[in-house]
């Protein structure tokens, strides 16, 4: 089992021990001051098996009791007849009746100075919970998770430091609410809470910009026919009989929109006739709505909506990319740094 002990200092150290008969098989000392902390690791040991030393009792010799129906003796040649009442010898008091003397155990209640702090370190100890440090694990997880995607998603930072700080929350409130359980199971638990809750965050951050990047691109491709519509009525307007001297000026404004200044007479009689024979005719029937809008997106290659397949394979490729992301040296540094100061808190280490 795992031992925490507090020196008379104030230092506080663990060890793991396999108790013998409820008791220390070795001696432990404080690592700052060197004070032997053995009995106080026994009194621990003593609170934990409901085992309480008692000093030992020696019965006392049976008493002789005079038999009076007895002949008396007969006393020898010479000597002098011996009183029975004073024969028999007073019984010896029991050992632990006497007062004093180095092995004399301390009465059972009477507890030594020192060994009043270990019962007050014992009871401050039953005070420590591993439901109640659990609870706070998962409290400071999702208080520093709601922190880092807040400013993941509305900022765009994905700051490392920021993963440290929810294992720093989770860790501290584990320890603040278990009142010092600090056991390995407690901080090995809010470690796994930390690296689950800063994985989450950042994969439904992600989901949520590759969802509007998605649906920015189907507005985009929504308004193309629109857009469409709208610049060849203004083509329409500029080469209304779609003569040669109308290509040519239109196609020197488009020029001049684009930075280029080119006169008309400056444009080959080539791109004149392919505007004419190509790009003319479209313009005109979108103008006149004889292309719909449907002709048109499938003639352009628009997407709109995404069908079942289309979906499934838009979350494959999501679910490729935030894996790549995912395993990222930097990232896996920041995951591995926030769940060891998890740890390190909440087993107050």
């Amino acid at each position: 089992m795992e031992l925490k002990v507090v020196c008379q200092c104030g230092q506080k150290f663990k060890f793991d021990v396999e108790p013998v008969g409820g008791r220390m098989p070795f001696t432990v000392n404080c690592p700052v001051c060197n004070a032997d902390g053995t009995a106080a690791a026994n009194a621990l040991l003593a609170e934990k098996f409901m085992f309480v030393p008692a000093a030992p009792v020696t019965a006392p010799p049976p008493a002789v009791t005079p038999d009076l129906s007895a002949p008396p003796p007969i006393a020898p040649m010479g000597g002098l007849r011996i009183n029975r009442e004073h024969a028999a010898p007073a019984p010896s008091a029991p050992p632990s009746a006497v007062k004093g003397g180095e092995n004399s155990a301390p009465a059972i209640g009477v507890a030594r100075p020192f060994e009043a702090q270990v019962a007050a370190l014992a009871a401050r100890q039953k005070e420590a919970s591993f439901s109640k440090g659990l609870l706070g694990g998962v409290i400071g997880m999702f208080v520093g998770v709601l922190i880092y995607f807040l400013i993941f998603k509305y900022t765009g930072y994905r700051i490392k430091l920021l993963a440290i700080g929810v294992g720093a929350l989770a860790g501290w409130f584990a320890d603040f609410l278990g009142k010092g359980e600090g056991s390995k199971e407690l901080g090995g638990i809010t470690a796994v809470l930390v690296l689950a809750g800063i994985v989450g965050a950042q994969y439904f951050v992600a989901l949520g910009w590759w969802h509007e990047g998605t649906a920015e691109r189907m507005q985009s491709d929504q308004a193309a026919y629109a857009n469409a519509v709208i610049e060849a009525k203004g083509v329409v307007a500029l080469v209304p009989t779609g003569s040669e001297i109308e290509i040519r000026g239109f196609l020197s404004k488009k020029a001049a929109d684009s930075g280029l200044k080119l006169p008309p007479a400056d444009f080959a009689a080539d791109d004149v006739k392919e505007f004419h024979d190509t790009l003319l005719p479209e313009y005109q029937k979108l103008a006149s709505g004889q292309i719909s809008k449907t002709d048109y997106e499938q003639q352009h290659d628009l997407k709109t909506s995404l069908t079942k397949d289309e979906q499934q394979s838009e979350e494959n490729t999501f679910k490729g990319i935030f894996l790549l992301l995912l395993l990222s040296k930097a990232n896996l540094f920041s995951l591995a740094a926030a769940a060891g100061l998890a740890f390190k808190l909440s087993t107050n280490a």
